[in-house]
């Protein structure tokens, strides 16, 4: 029997028919849609490992996926590509695909994760923004959010942006970037990008909730600096829908993998 070769996907997904990445019984996950795509081809059970978990109705530009066969049939990253979207709905497509080390694991070799909020900041519902990205109709005060943000950079104890069940065994966190951009995207007008060496459960989600309420006037930074401090899960601010969150970069040391450029989403 030929050893198991180890492949690793770039995927795009729209994750509104979805409850998250990970398989739940009698629910729909991208996780359990790819593993059941890769058993049509090759009649294998196999693990499709995610690079995380994302919540129900989360998208992703560009999120990665490896998973171990053994069969004969597919032995180009091209092959792959194709075969799989041939049998994949058409909210969940293969970008890209390419094999790895056997030990390459897509979440445990990732350094860093990057994740994009979308924000529609107008004064009426865009038509087809409703399920793409977070409607505020309220101005919001950019200045003021970016002071709250940086509140947040650095290494820290995040248990006041978690949920409730989160499972993560530590709640200390580095995040390296929050940077919010004032430009049109993807039926949004506003961004918010988040670096970091990983995420606590709807981490992401309510530190946007948190500086959105901070552009409203609603909070002030010194009640954010407060939240983080004292890590009480109610002094922060609510959580952001999930519809407006995007997994945008799964970062791998140098080297190590590589994507050719016509396939990434910025």
């Amino acid at each position: 029997m030929p050893s198991a070769q180890n492949w690793l996907l770039l995927l795009t997904y729209d994750g509104t028919c979805y409850q998250g990445w990970q398989v739940q019984p009698n629910s729909p996950t991208i996780q359990d849609i790819l593993e059941q795509a890769i058993k049509r081809l090759t009649g294998e059970s196999v693990k499709v490992h995610g690079a995380g978990r994302t919540d129900s109705g989360v998208h992703a530009l560009n999120f990665t996926a490896n998973f171990k066969t053994s069969s004969e049939n597919f032995k180009t990253p091209e092959k792959w590509r194709i075969s799989l979207n041939a049998v994949l709905p058409d909210d969940i497509v293969v970008k890209y695909a390419q094999t790895v080390s056997p030990e390459f694991h897509a979440r445990h070799s990732a350094i860093r994760k990057r994740y994009r909020y979308l924000i529609c900041n107008l004064p009426y519902l865009p038509a087809f923004s409703r399920k793409q990205s977070w409607w505020i109709n309220q101005p919001l005060d950019i200045k003021r959010m970016e002071k709250a943000a940086k509140i947040l950079i650095g290494e820290h104890d995040f248990s006041a942006f978690r949920a409730a069940n989160c499972s993560s065994p530590s709640p200390r966190k580095n995040i390296h970037e929050i940077s919010i951009s004032k430009k049109r995207f993807r039926y949004s007008t506003l961004q918010i990008e988040f670096e970091a060496n990983s995420f606590l459960q709807h981490m992401v989600r309510i530190i946007s909730g948190t500086l959105v309420e901070v552009g409203q006037g609603r909070k002030n930074i010194d009640e954010v600096a407060e939240a983080l401090e004292s890590g009480q899960r109610e002094l922060a601010g609510i959580t952001a829908p999930s519809h407006g969150l995007y997994s945008l970069d799964v970062i791998y040391p140098q080297g190590m993998i590589e994507w050719p450029i016509e396939v990434i989403d910025n």
